[in-house]
């Protein structure tokens, strides 16, 4: 849990230092009116992935002693590469189906609606769906016995990562590019929240953009300064109560 929580605060700091100091976008809102929302959805949906977490896993672990398909396998390094592998394409599913399921958009649309893209952007979620996508990654994780070290691994590298490619830092294009074969960037995820539908459905990667490729919704722009960002039809600042209730 602390190396979690340094983590997030790790990052958080790390760009949103840069994102101020080398901006993409320029923003006329202030620093906390930009962020302020979205931590309060952080919190909240902290707690919420909190309190499910420790609910089902207790939960499972009552019911029956299996000990999952990967139990006993070897080599471990392998087996646990598998997981994190299988953690980030189940992401990218997960994702995907926020996206073409219509009702799973009403809540996923909370995080489409930011404008103004910055470190904070990464916790604006809405809580149902934060619980949701707990849901099946648990029992994915008890299926298949997950190790609690890659688990680990994946975890922090998910949360450093999409601060990362949420923040408003000007990577220069040569690099945002280079890294952008391996992880999702700045530049490959600001497609995602294009106002642009076709754009919006598409980058669905969280960590490894790999699925991307092979699943065949890979989107690239020679001019990402020229996005706009957020949702047309929710052209306007919403406020945490507003964000909340916006799927209702």
């Amino acid at each position: 849990m602390s190396g979690k929580l340094a983590v997030i605060v790790g990052s958080i700091l790390i760009f949103g230092i840069l994102e101020n100091l080398f901006p993409f976008f320029t923003y006329k809102q202030g620093l906390i009116n930009r962020m302020a929302t979205n931590f309060g959805l952080g919190v909240l949906n902290a707690i919420a992935a909190s309190l499910t977490t420790i609910w089902l896993s207790q939960w499972l672990q009552q019911q029956t002693t299996w000990q999952g398909l990967f139990h006993g396998i070897k080599p471990i390094w392998l087996v646990g590469i598998l997981s994190i592998l299988i953690l980030d394409l189940y992401m990218y599913f997960w994702h995907r189906l926020m996206h073409t399921w219509p009702l799973a958009w009403r809540f996923h649309a909370v995080h489409h609606t930011e404008q103004s893209m910055n470190v904070s952007t990464a916790y604006r979620f809405h809580a149902i769906e934060v619980i949701a996508s707990y849901l099946p990654k648990i029992l994915l994780i008890w299926l298949l016995g997950i190790a609690i070290q890659p688990l680990v691994i994946y975890e922090l590298a998910f949360i450093f990562v999409i601060v990362f490619h949420h923040s408003n830092w000007a990577l220069g294009y040569g690099c945002d590019r280079f890294l952008s074969y391996f992880i999702v960037t700045p530049n490959y995820h600001r497609i995602h929240h294009s106002q642009i539908v076709q754009e919006t459905n598409s980058n669905y990667a969280s960590l490894l953009t790999i699925w991307d490729r092979i699943f065949q919704s890979f989107r690239h722009r020679d001019d990402p300064e020229n996005i706009k960002l957020g949702l047309t039809e929710e052209a306007k600042e919403l406020n945490l109560i507003s964000l909340l209730s916006l799927p209702f």
